[in-house]
């Protein structure tokens, strides 16, 4: 069946067209050129005749030739071929008949897109049958929102709905560790295809009771997807590995584990919302893991960076804010992607945030004169240097949002704006009451 990595599925162990080797016609073979029905509008007819004479230039030609190799793979096209017409005679929505408008679908919630014909064979797998797709021949359909590749003999039996509808609607990632329910719960029925599950007896009883037993039986392999601990079947279960959210909230684990296909769909379609507020669900990590910590701070520098950019003139006009392609890091510092938190354990996101502030700061700090005017005067010490509220040597006061330096503010043990403030509002009431100044005469009086 199917092995896959981290995050694609690629699929090994079955027969698919070597890369390596020339897909362009032998020069020996030139002469048969109209034969072997090179043409893709070639009819039955001629397809068939063009098999019968692949066939036989197989035959003629030597073992491990590179005509005799590329003879077994256009035979292979030619079947494929010829299938793929009679389908289209019997089929009048078949997408050969370019007079139907079926070059998009809906169905399941997947928007399907007719893909060209490639001229060369590419490493593509239904998800429906998990058949190989002849892209050169044969007519299949790929979903614009979760890549869902399938035939177009399959489309009529999907039954997988879109990632992306099932990632809008819960709107949140599975948060439990492999919520295991077990099999008997799902009735021993594969979760999303609803086919038996057999469990496949132990090798030491194969080996004795074999033929004995078992003869009869094909057992079917079960797989429980790590993500939402789930049993398929090795049909809608492929092997294939992904990063499972869950484990990095509460373990950080980073570790690829076995998921389903739909499961894995899933995963890539919201790699990159913002769907996990790390602050909330697992606060202890910002104090054990130093690069979390350190995205955390560069996040909080960006949020009071943009409220200078978002009214400089300058810096939209050179659209500085559009530099930052995930936005939501400059929005708020709780929320996290998965791929955000998978970049923090590599380091490129600390390295990134890092490359921003540097770019930002010296708009903010060198080249505009109007965040220049923007920027704040140390009251404490007076210092001439422009200091603005967010770089980390800075102190922004809560009460009347003055900005000090913190060595200032520490040193000076309150805010001297908040403190002639008080000693105002005192003056002001002191004058009132020794003037008898009643402020709430006249609307006594109405």
């Amino acid at each position: 069946m199917h092995d896959g990595d981290s995050i694609s599925t690629p699929v090994s162990g079955q027969t698919s067209v070597s890369e390596d080797l020339d897909q362009l016609l032998p020069s020996s073979l030139a002469l048969e050129e109209l034969q072997l029905a090179l043409c893709k509008e070639a009819a039955e007819q001629e397809l068939t005749k063009a098999i019968g004479r692949c066939k036989e230039l197989i035959l003629e030609n030597a073992e491990c030739s590179t005509e005799r190799k590329w003879l077994v793979r256009h035979l292979i096209e030619l079947r494929l071929r010829l299938q793929e017409h009679r389908e289209a005679m019997v089929d009048p929505q078949h997408p050969q008949h370019k007079g139907n408008n079926v070059s998009n679908r809906t169905i399941m919630g997947h928007h399907l897109k007719l893909q060209p014909l490639l001229k060369t064979a590419t490493h593509t797998y239904c998800d429906h049958c998990t058949g190989t797709i002849w892209s050169v021949v044969q007519a299949w359909y790929k979903c614009d929102d979760c890549d869902f590749c399938c035939h177009y003999k399959c489309m009529s039996s999907i039954i997988r709905e879109c990632a992306h509808v099932i990632a809008c609607e819960k709107g949140q990632y599975e948060l439990n560790i492999c919520p295991e329910v077990g099999m008997s719960a799902q009735k021993y029925l594969c979760a999303e295809c609803k086919t038996g599950l057999v469990i496949s007896p132990p090798t030491g009883l194969i080996t004795c009771l074999g033929k004995l037993l078992f003869s009869d039986k094909a057992w079917s392999d079960v797989r429980r997807c790590d993500y939402n601990g789930l049993y398929y079947c090795s049909a809608c279960h492929w092997d294939s590995s992904a990063i499972i959210p869950a484990r990095v909230i509460h373990n950080w684990d980073f570790e690829a584990r076995p998921v389903s296909q739909a499961s894995l769909q899933i995963l890539k379609v919201t790699s990159i919302r913002p769907l996990i507020n790390l602050e909330k669900l697992n606060p202890q990590l910002f104090s054990r893991i130093q690069e979390l910590k350190l995205v955390k701070r560069l996040r909080q520098e960006l949020q009071g960076i943009k409220k200078y950019l978002v009214v400089c003139r300058k810096a939209s006009d050179e659209h500085l804010v559009w530099k930052c392609e995930r936005p939501h890091l400059m929005d708020n510092v709780d929320m996290y992607s998965l791929q955000d938190l998978v970049d923090t354990y590599s380091g490129d996101l600390p390295s990134m945030l890092h490359e921003l502030v540097d770019i930002y700061s010296k708009h903010i700090k060198v080249d505009c004169d109007i965040c220049k005017g923007n920027g704040h005067i140390c009251e404490v010490c007076k210092n001439v240097e422009i200091l603005f509220p967010f770089v980390t040597n800075s102190f922004v006061c809560k009460g009347c949002q003055a900005v000090f330096h913190k060595n200032c503010i520490e040193r000076k043990k309150a805010c001297p704006k908040c403190e002639r403030l008080k000693k105002r509002k005192e003056s002001e009431k002191e004058y009132l009451d020794n003037n008898n100044v009643d402020l709430f005469d006249e609307t006594d009086t109405l």
